[in-house]
Order: structure tokens, then sequence, then C-alpha cells
């Protein structure tokens, strides 16, 4: 029988990770964590608590944290004691230091996914999935636009890796991908207003990018790739910049990250959007996929897609072996359908452009 160990399981999302294996009947759970009282001890700081853990399971799902801290000591764990391995987190740090092994991962049959969350995760599957259901509409693809909020109400140790991966990438400037390449982006371009339609109106949008959607970028060869955030205001454009580039207190950082979040209120507590534009028959064609979350969804939106990972591995053949994100990990077709019969909301539409 299969056996999945979830660290951090007893947290806000590995408990929704635990409770939607245990409802799928995915196998024997193993509850991991630092206190005894609520699972089997482990510690992911400790030298050998990591891999005394590990090797009681076949497939370990990492929700411990902040990843700036933990780094690569569970995946290296779990490696070693030849498990698959999935992450809700990530940041690149994780997939980067595992990328040498990924030969090794592959020859064992063994799968590690990276960044398999809400985000980064769905908001580069979505853009993802767009574009390979575009293309079965289009005889040519143009562009793919991503747009996606966020205001759930995270956890501290998720704003410390919000706080640490601004300091680390800085403001960079913006750009976007034309058949794979980076480009600067043109002032134009660099923050548009956009009207999304119901439910999420009319609001003005700025590129951003994670090492996950610039994988999507470089992946995608036939057309360009624009990736925007929504950031409610100037307020937090600047708090953002501040973070990035000045040497405060990672309590004070944690602070203006958490009220950034707060002020990108919408109707719909977190949303990923691509539009996908190309041509059919000669005739302008726009398809739209769009997802979001609702108010008290937060969690239960990180917890599935880990979840059904784990499920999908544990089917045998359905996740690429080695290391991946989430995107690049899953046939994204197979993994919306199996998204929305879990209750994730999401839809689309396919109508003439005019261009």
């Amino acid at each position: 029988m299969t056996r999945i160990g979830v660290i951090g399981g007893y947290g806000s999302t590995g408990s929704v990770v635990v409770s939607e294996l245990r409802k799928a009947g995915a196998g024997e759970i193993l509850v991991g964590g630092r206190d005894a009282t609520k699972a089997v001890s482990v510690d992911v700081l400790d030298a050998r608590s990591p891999d005394d853990f590990c090797q009681r399971c076949s497939i370990v799902l990492n929700c411990a944290g902040p990843v700036m801290t933990l780094r690569d000591r569970v995946a290296q764990a779990a490696l070693r004691n030849r498990c698959h391995y999935v992450d809700v987190a990530g940041l690149g740090l994780v997939k980067e230091a595992m990328l040498p092994h990924s030969r090794e991962m592959a020859d064992l049959g063994l799968s590690f996914v990276v960044s398999a969350g809400w985000m980064p995760g769905l908001t580069e599957l979505l853009p993802v999935y767009a574009h390979t259901r575009a293309r079965a509409q289009m005889d040519v693809v143009d562009s793919l636009h991503a747009f996606f909020s966020d205001s759930g109400d995270w956890s501290d140790s998720a704003m410390r890796d919000g706080v640490w991966h601004l300091r680390k990438t800085g403001m960079p400037k913006p750009g976007h991908f034309r058949k794979g390449e980076w480009i600067p982006a043109k002032m134009s371009e660099a923050s548009r207003v956009v009207d999304l339609g119901e439910p999420i109106g009319k609001r003005r949008f700025s590129l951003y990018s994670f090492p996950e959607s610039e994988e999507v970028g470089r992946g995608l060869k036939d057309c360009e790739f624009f990736n925007y955030t929504y950031l409610a205001g100037a307020r937090n454009a600047m708090a953002a910049m501040a973070i990035a580039l000045l040497p405060l207190p990672e309590k004070t950082g944690v602070g203006m990250l958490r009220g950034v979040f707060r002020r990108n209120r919408l109707p719909v507590r977190g949303f990923v959007l691509a539009q996908v534009r190309g041509r059919s028959q000669g005739h302008g064609v726009m398809f739209t996929s769009r997802m979001v979350f609702r108010e008290g969804h937060d969690y239960w939106m990180n917890g599935v897609v880990p979840a059904l990972v784990a499920r999908m591995i544990a089917q045998d053949g359905c996740v690429k072996a080695g290391v991946h994100y989430l995107a690049d990990a899953v046939d994204p077709v197979m993994f919306m359908e199996e998204l929305r019969e879990e209750g994730v909301e999401q839809s689309e539409e396919c109508h003439a452009s005019l261009r």
C-alpha cells in the first residue's frame, strides 16, 4: 500500500492536504511535524529527522515552511530514501538545488514536483492549460496574457518567503517573452488597465514574474507571453518597492506585504485568468480561461493541488519523472479536469476577437 508522508500536516495547508488524501482513499497517511502531540515527530532542521521520516514513506509531501529557512533539506532526504516528493512552495530555490539530481531521479522513476500550490502553481498551470486548449482551436497563436491576484490571509511563514523573494529579485526591469526569448517591455506594456469582465472588472495590472512563470515563457515558442499581477494602487506598488530595495527589518517587511494582500481585495479572494489570442481560418479568435477562489477557500485552494499531485503519482505514470515545476510536471488538460471534479471554480470561452 502507498504511504504518503505529509510534513507540516497539521498546519493550515497541511491539514487540507491530509483531509483531501483521506477523502480520496489515497493510501496510508503519515502526518509529520515538530509537535509530537499532534503528529509523528519530525524536525526538518535536525540532521537525521527528515531521513527517519522519509524512509517510512513512498511519497513525501512537504507543507512546512518557510522555504528560505528549510531550503531543500526535505527534498534531499526524500531522494536519499528513494521517495517521490511534492513541495507546496519552493520559490525556485528547491528546484535549483535538486536539478543536478534530475537525471538520477528520472532513472529511478522518481517524480519531484516543486511549487505545487496556488501561487506559484495554479497561477502558471492555468496559462499553460489555456495555451494547450487554444492551440487545438486556432491555426495560429499570437499571444498569451496571464493576469492574477491574491488577497488571501496567509501565514507568517508564507509572508516571510514573500519578503525573501522580493529582496532576492529586487525590482528587475519589466519584460515579457516572445517565442521563448525574454525582451524588455515597452512603457505601455509594463502597466495596463484591463477589463477582465465579471467578477474581476476593470483593474490596473503590472508585469511581474516568478521563476515558474519565466519557465512557462521560455517554453512558449509560438507566441508572445505576458504575465501580469494586480496591485491595488500606488501604495501597494511603493510597498513592494520598499521591501525589495530597502534594508527593512523582516517583521516590518512582513507587515507591509500583508498590507499589500489585504488592500488587493476584490469580489473574489484570488484569481488567475489567461487570454489567448490567435487566428482560425483567417479570423481573429480569443480563448479565455479563468479560475477563482472565494472567501474562506484560501488554504483549500493551496492544499487541493499537492494532494492531487500525490494521488496522481500513486496512480503511476501520470506525473513526469525528474524534478519539475507543476505546470511542466503534469498534463494540464488532465489536471484541470481533475481539479474541476474536486470543486475548483474554473470556466472558459472562445469567441471572435476584433484586432
